[in-house]
C-alpha cells in the first residue's frame, strides 16, 4: 500500500485545500509505513485553531488501529472537515468525505 503511483486529487480538494496541506498528508502515509502497516484507507480530520494561526489535522486508520496528530502552524488554510486518502493498488485517491 501507498508505494509510488498515480496520485489523483477531486476538484473539490483542488479549490478547498492548499497544496502543501495535502503534501503534509501524503507525507504522514509514508512516514507512518515506517512504524505499523498502512491500510488502504487513510483518514484525515482537519480542523483548525480558534485564533487562525494553527491547523490541526488528526490522521487516522482503523486497522491496524493507528492515530497522530499533525500541527501546521502560520498557514493561510480555511478548510474544515475529513479527507480520505485511498490506495486502491492502481492509484491513491485523495477526496473529501462527503465524496466518498
Amino acid at each position: 500500500m501507498f508505494e509510488p503511483k498515480p496520485v489523483f486529487t477531486t476538484k473539490p480538494v483542488q479549490s478547498q485545500i492548499m497544496p502543501e496541506i495535502i503534501k503534509g498528508m501524503l507525507d504522514s502515509i509514508m512516514d507512518m509505513k515506517r512504524v505499523t502497516k498502512v491500510d488502504y484507507l487513510q483518514t484525515f480530520d482537519i480542523s483548525i485553531s480558534s485564533n487562525g494561526k494553527n491547523t490541526y489535522i488528526n490522521h487516522s486508520q482503523e486497522e491496524p488501529h493507528f492515530r497522530k496528530q499533525l500541527t501546521l502552524t502560520n498557514v493561510n488554510n480555511t478548510f474544515k472537515g475529513t479527507v480520505f486518502i485511498i490506495d486502491d493498488s492502481k492509484t491513491i485517491t485523495v477526496m473529501l468525505a462527503e465524496e466518498y
